[in-house]
């Protein structure tokens, strides 16, 4: 449950996000910062629906219809208008284009204070151009602050980018843990719907992108499935899942690999599964390591970017290098073949997450934020009409 604000507070928020506000993460914070007084607006570059979360609390949307970026200029002189009719004291952008689209515009409006949140670490670098790079530095030296979701997103805009460090705020993901939960009913719920039947089940959840590490784990099932007859591998995620499905039959496994599509019942089908592997070749912030710990799934994950932030090795989970099929299968058979350590680190995982990435605590961090960086000359202006200054 939110606490109760130590000091009432209406500062007016808006997110701006180049997709879509619509997700779990969004959600608890806009919650989150409402229950503690804040006002809570929202903007898309291109997302016409109004998230539901954001319509519960009552709070404005636009969609900015910038699809092109050669529809950013009109989209940025639209934006500071509505900023401007809205009194907006704070802007927070999110995504690249996001960015671009919301710093420009904020700084038109003149709003107060401008956080960019940086959700990605070295993807950019590894499918974007020097160009993305590039607007990357850009807008981290026009914002005024900038949040980012794990310490290893921090270090690398530091020693890759040259940030600044003090302008940098690691503030961890919050995750409602009573929606994250899974029994074993459950468990038995899904495999009897997939048909997986007494199969060993190893899965990964993540769309289907060259970053997420998919030909690893395929590479890894093939070795395993010399030592695990009944193996099984469960795939959940949408997007373009023609290159896996061709790689499925080129080595073998069409008869393995279930591919599930996107499903709502996540958490279950992590519990589904014997264990959960996250080969992911980079990552700004482990949110799929998170959930199936909060599940109870016994986990391998890529030993990348915030993955020690969440899970010590031999603990919570087992940590393998990146882009090493032997090494994921060396760790998955070390879990078959011994299930009660799979158990002990499942729950051990499960207490950990839940301790440290509840929701208050990530709103509790951001409001605080807030309040440090509003700039002092700001501070009287925003008081005449958004409320006392929290402490």
């Amino acid at each position: 449950m939110l606490k109760a604000p130590a000091a009432a507070s209406s500062l007016h928020v808006c997110h701006v996000c180049a997709t879509t506000l619509d997700s779990h993460y969004f959600a608890n914070l806009g919650r989150g910062l409402h229950a503690r007084g804040l006002t809570v607006s929202g903007v898309s570059l291109i997302e016409p629906e109004t998230p539901a979360w954001l319509r519960e609390i009552g709070g404005d949307y636009a969609c900015l219809g910038a699809r092109r970026k050669t529809a950013f200029p009109g989209a940025i002189v639209r934006l500071a208008r509505w900023l401007r009719a809205r009194r907006v004291d704070i802007v927070q952008t999110h995504l690249v284009d996001g960015g671009i689209v919301g710093v420009a515009a904020a700084r038109l409006a003149r709003v107060p204070l401008v956080v960019l949140t940086r959700h990605h670490t070295a993807e950019v670098e590894m499918i974007g151009t020097r160009l993305h790079v590039w607007c990357d530095r850009l807008l981290t030296s026009r914002a005024d602050r900038v949040v980012v979701l794990s310490q290893a997103v921090k270090t690398h805009m530091v020693n890759r980018e040259g940030a600044a460090p003090d302008k940098i705020d690691v503030i961890y993901q919050g995750f409602d843990f009573d929606a994250l939960g899974a029994t074993d009913e459950d468990r038995r719920r899904v495999r009897a719907e997939l048909g997986l039947g007494d199969a060993f089940v190893i899965g990964c959840v993540a769309r289907f992108f060259r970053t997420k590490g998919h030909p690893y784990l395929l590479g890894a099932a093939r070795e395993l499935a010399r030592d695990i007859p009944n193996l099984k591998v469960l795939l959940l995620g949408g997007g373009d899942r023609e290159s896996i499905e061709a790689m499925v039959r080129d080595q073998g496994l069409a008869d393995r690999v279930i591919f599930a599509g996107y499903r709502h019942d996540v958490p279950a089908c992590m519990r589904a599964m014997d264990v959960v592997v996250h080969p992911s070749l980079t990552e700004a912030f482990c949110q799929t390591v998170v959930e199936a710990l909060a599940a109870g799934a016994p986990l391998v994950a890529t030993n990348v970017a915030a993955a020690p932030e969440v899970v010590t090795d031999g603990v919570h989970g087992l940590l393998v290098p990146r882009a090493d099929s032997h090494a994921i299968a060396t760790a998955v058979l070390r879990l078959f073949r011994d299930p009660a350590l799979g158990r002990r680190m499942a729950d051990e995982g499960r207490r950990s997450v839940r301790e440290r990435f509840t929701v208050d605590r990530m709103v509790t961090n951001q409001i605080d934020c807030y309040h440090r960086w509003l700039p002092p000359d700001a501070l009287p202006a925003a008081g005449a009409h958004a409320g006392v200054r929290g402490t």
